[in-house]
């Protein structure tokens, strides 16, 4: 028999699990400018170009650079953005990742709505499969959307020969499917999977990403430097336009092939 899980045991407020408790990690973005900085920086063209220089400067520095948590719920500025991340990682051959993290993490949220909702009527109710008997009908629908899901992320990412088979040891991958098989549907069991893969995004495409921004950006300085305003503006426009079709194409080549996954990235996290 399963036993509840104590990651739903002596939640102190109504808000649920601490499993599922929203990160407290966004942070609001710096001030840009004071008035009188804004004020002195209008007395010449030149200045004003000086600033803005100095501004990119900033946000490319290293401490200005977005955390790999940052960019996956698509809270960087500038070019570090999760669609430009997207677009690089689809470069790669590699975007997977990503869609699996994008995936868990939505499924992970309607986990937590499906297992707030009930409580108060199913209190028994684990998100496990041995505990479902606990719902009314229309909540048991719902716990199979639910399971359908995690079989979709499954189906795409996990069995071997997958389509878009992530890189998993074979303890992690058996562990996942073992849980499953089992009847248990709570996300915790995609965890360590999860957290696999952050870590692989964290040590190879990550650090690639922030170098090929950093190497663009200097191979640009001089051309930058001489460029009117006019032409600046046009760079900028090109730059949006090739940047909103690569994350177009791997957003759409990913809903095309993930089957239900495709619900959960049709938002972003």
């Amino acid at each position: 028999m399963h036993q509840q899980s104590t990651l739903f045991i002596d939640t102190p407020t109504p808000s649920g699990p601490s499993y599922f408790a929203p990160s407290s990690s966004s942070k609001q973005h710096k001030q840009r400018r004071s008035v009188s900085s804004f004020a002195s920086r209008r007395s010449s063209s030149s200045h004003s170009s000086s600033s803005s220089e100095n501004d990119d400067d900033d946000e490319d520095s290293i401490m200005n650079r977005p955390s790999l948590h940052q960019i996956l719920i698509n809270q960087g500025r500038g070019q570090y953005t999760l669609d430009n991340f997207g677009a690089f990682l689809q470069s790669q051959f590699c975007y997977e990742n990503l869609a699996f993290w994008l995936a868990s993490r939505q499924y992970k949220l309607c986990a937590q709505s499906l297992y707030q909702s009930v409580q108060s009527s199913a209190p028994l109710f684990t998100l496990h499969a041995d505990t479902a008997h606990h719902l009314n009908q229309s909540q048991a629908r719902a716990f199979s959307d639910l399971q359908n899901k995690m079989r979709a992320i499954l189906e795409t990412f996990v069995l071997p020969s997958s389509p878009h088979e992530l890189n998993l040891s074979d303890a992690v991958r058996c562990r996942l499917l073992r849980s499953v098989a089992e009847g248990d549907y709570h996300p915790q069991v995609a965890e360590e999977a999860r957290e696999a893969i952050m870590d692989l995004m964290k040590c190879s495409s990550y650090p690639m990403f922030l170098e090929g921004i950093v190497a663009k950006r200097a191979s640009n300085a001089g051309s930058a430097q001489s460029a009117t305003s006019t032409s600046s503006s046009s760079q900028q426009d090109n730059h949006h336009h090739h940047s909103d079709g690569s994350s177009g194409s791997w957003r759409n080549k990913a809903k095309h092939h993930f089957k239900l996954v495709s619900k959960m990235l049709k938002r972003n996290p």
